[in-house]
């Protein structure tokens, strides 16, 4: 369980890494494209990784199985224009320099995630802490 709790760790400071330091070179340098066009290319190569991993692992019928119900389309459709918002906000706000402002919103969303879980979904706080002490043991 330790050795789990700490691989999540450096797999998160990677993957924060990555979005963090290497992402922000990456926009700054293909920012004259404009930010839509990015988007619309990473929402493109995001699809054909999609296909491509779904072939690979053979999980077509899960796949069409969710594609199936009018009611998973719509929450996927309204996911898809959530991610395509947060990129959007991101990669201008990187080709505009405001990538502190931005990275502000980056972290309160978790503050407010807790906060509106408290609220809508009547969550603990003390029960997530305590929580996590088992998962340090």
């Amino acid at each position: 369980m330790q050795n789990d709790f700490n691989k999540g760790l450096v797999h998160i400071f990677l993957g924060s890494f990555w979005w963090g330091f290497l992402g922000v070179i990456y926009f700054k340098h293909i920012a004259f494209i404009g930010h839509i066009e990015v988007v619309i290319h990473r929402c493109l190569w995001t699809a054909l990784t999609l296909i491509i991993t779904t072939s690979f692992f053979s999980k077509w019928d899960i796949f069409l199985i969710i594609f199936s119900k009018w009611k998973n389309i719509f929450g996927l459709f309204i996911s898809a224009i959530l991610v395509f918002s947060n990129w959007s906000v991101w990669i201008y706000a990187v080709a505009t320099e405001k990538i502190i402002d931005a990275s502000f919103g980056y972290y309160i969303m978790p503050i407010l995630s807790v906060l509106l879980g408290h609220f809508f979904f009547k969550e603990k706080l003390k029960s997530l802490i305590s929580t996590m002490k088992t998962r340090l043991k």
